[in-house]
C-alpha cells in the first residue's frame, strides 16, 4: 500500500512537472510569434503644396486642398491595409519646405515615398490619372514597379483614364527609397474637378494608392535597389 502511495506521489509531481513545462513553451512560444511580427512599412504620404503655395488652380478650387483631403484619407484608412502606416508631411494647410518633405523619409526611416498632386493643362478636356518617378531611375527598377502599381490599382478604384507611368525630373533625387508621384486628375477639367472635389471619389482615390501600395510591397520589390 504504502509502495502504491509513493508511486501516485510521484506520478502527480511528474505530472505537475509536465503542465508547468507545456505552459512555458506556450508562452515562449507567443512571445516569439509576437516577436518575430514584421514591422509596418513605413509610407511617407506628401500632399503637395499648401499653405501660401496653392498649386494649379480651376475655377475655385486649388490643388494644395485636393492633395490635402486625399492624403488625409490615406492615413484614416491606412489600418484597412496591413502592414502598412501612412506618415503625412503635412496634415493641414500650412507650408512645408522641399527639404522637409524629402527629409521625413530619412527622419522617419520609410519604406517608400509617394506624393500627391492634382494635375493642370489648358485644355479642359485633358483627363486621366499619371504617375511619375524620377528621370534618373531605370525602367522596371523598384521606384518604376511602385509607380507602375499605384497607377494601376488607383485607375482601377477610380475608373478614370489611365494615363500611364513616366519618368520627369523631381524632388526626389536623392531618396533612398522607392518614391512616386501620383497626379490624381486634372483639376481644369470641369468633370474631373467636380470628382475631385467630392469626399466619396476622394475616398476611392486614397483607397486606390493604398492598394497599389499594398500590392507593390505583396510582389516583394520594397528590397530591391532604387538607385538610378
Amino acid at each position: 500500500m504504502k509502495r502504491l502511495l509513493l508511486v501516485a506521489v510521484i506520478l502527480a509531481a511528474v505530472a505537475v512537472v509536465v503542465i508547468i513545462a507545456v505552459r512555458a513553451l506556450r508562452h515562449d512560444s507567443g512571445d516569439l510569434s509576437v516577436n518575430q511580427k514584421a514591422a509596418p512599412a513605413i509610407v511617407i504620404v506628401d500632399p503637395a503644396h499648401g499653405g501660401s503655395d496653392a498649386g494649379s488652380k480651376g475655377d475655385s478650387v486649388v490643388e494644395k486642398d485636393v492633395t490635402l483631403a486625399i492624403a488625409n484619407k490615406m492615413s484614416a484608412l491606412a489600418g484597412e491595409f496591413a502592414g502598412l502606416k501612412v506618415v503625412l508631411t503635412r496634415s493641414s494647410d500650412t507650408d512645408v519646405t522641399a527639404s522637409n518633405r524629402i527629409g521625413a523619409a530619412a527622419r522617419e526611416s520609410a519604406t517608400l515615398y509617394v506624393s500627391i498632386h492634382a494635375n493642370a493643362f489648358d485644355s479642359p478636356t485633358a483627363v486621366g490619372i499619371e504617375t511619375l518617378v524620377d528621370a534618373g531611375h531605370a525602367s522596371g527598377d523598384s521606384a518604376w514597379s511602385l509607380a507602375l502599381a499605384v497607377e494601376k490599382a488607383t485607375v482601377k478604384s477610380t475608373s478614370a483614364k489611365e494615363r500611364g507611368v513616366r519618368a520627369q525630373g523631381t524632388a526626389f533625387t536623392g531618396l533612398a527609397v522607392p518614391a512616386a508621384a501620383v497626379y490624381v486628375g486634372f483639376i481644369t477639367a470641369p468633370e474631373e474637378r467636380a470628382k475631385l472635389v467630392s469626399p466619396a471619389y476622394q475616398e476611392q482615390v486614397a483607397r486606390g494608392i493604398l492598394q497599389g501600395i499594398s500590392d507593390y510591397l505583396a510582389a516583394g520589390s520594397a528590397g530591391a535597389s532604387t538607385e538610378p
